[in-house]
């Protein structure tokens, strides 16, 4: 009758290493289906973040594409402004030298009276009568 005591007992001795392993066995894999759930949830999240982030993109990217149109707009109508004020020059200079004419020697005065009118209504200049008024 000892006998069977003893195998009962041996089995018990085996059991309990059987059962431990089990324990750690089933703790490892609930931490491991912990730990995929949490990086589901942190994929469903950064896939929110990217879509945003997508459409805020693109949103930027019309936005770049209207300002650079009225960039050029607007340095088309500055390129067309100075060749008329080109134009205007040259035709206002013509017009003095032969009103003057050519050979009176008036024209140097005139030349002289409206490069110091430029000089005057340039915005350097300009700036710096400020400049002086305020001092």
């Amino acid at each position: 009758m000892i006998e069977p005591l003893k195998s009962a007992a041996a089995i018990n001795a085996t059991a309990e290493p059987q059962m431990s392993e089990a324990a750690t066995l089933s703790a490892a894999i609930q931490r491991l289906i912990s730990e995929r759930d949490t990086h589901k949830a942190r994929a469903g999240t950064q896939e929110i973040e990217l879509t945003r982030l997508r459409a805020v993109n693109d949103e930027l990217r019309r936005q770049h594409e209207q300002i650079a149109a009225a960039r050029d707009h607007y340095m088309r109508l500055a390129a067309e402004m100075l060749a008329m004020l080109k134009h205007i020059d040259g035709t206002i200079h013509d017009l003095v030298h032969k009103a003057v004419g050519p050979n009176s020697g008036i024209g140097e005065s005139v030349d002289a009276t409206l490069m110091s009118l430029a000089r005057r209504l340039s915005p350097k200049v300009a700036a710096n009568d400020h400049v002086e008024l305020r001092s």
